[in-house]
């Protein structure tokens, strides 16, 4: 009994090893939103709520995100968004961190771009309103 739950023990570090070595690509260049020239500005983005939609894109689901976005001297704006994330994507966002790097254009506050593989330790200083 001990070797049988030994080996599936074995067995499931590899895969999560492997995936977290390889990602999960499927083949399909990542969607780059489009950049407004130089206007874009950095800001940080809070993870407020995640859920899974109904999408499936290869081998990652869309995700319902609600967020609130930090840029310094302005007042916090929330939003929300369904990107496309892999399972990796998804766990930092549950156990690691709900804080990432973003670039908001400063003519358009709906065109951003997420850093979603650089999650950030220490959470922003909300603005005063």
């Amino acid at each position: 009994m001990r070797v049988r739950q030994f080996s599936y023990l074995l067995t499931t570090g590899a895969i999560c090893l492997l995936l977290g070595a390889c990602g999960s690509d499927d083949g399909q260049e990542p969607k780059k939103e489009p950049e407004k020239g130089t206007d874009m500005i950095p800001c940080t983005l809070t993870v407020i709520d995640i859920r899974q939609g109904d999408d499936l894109h290869g081998a990652n689901y869309s995700y319902f995100v609600r967020y609130r976005v930090h840029v310094p001297g302005k007042p916090d704006r929330e939003g929300s968004r369904e990107p496309v994330l892999n399972a990796i994507q998804v766990a930092q966002i549950v156990a690691v961190s709900k804080n990432y790097p973003c670039q908001v254009s400063r003519s358009d506050p709906d065109q951003m771009k997420i850093n979603w593989d650089k999650p950030l330790t220490a959470s922003p200083s909300p603005t005063p309103k």
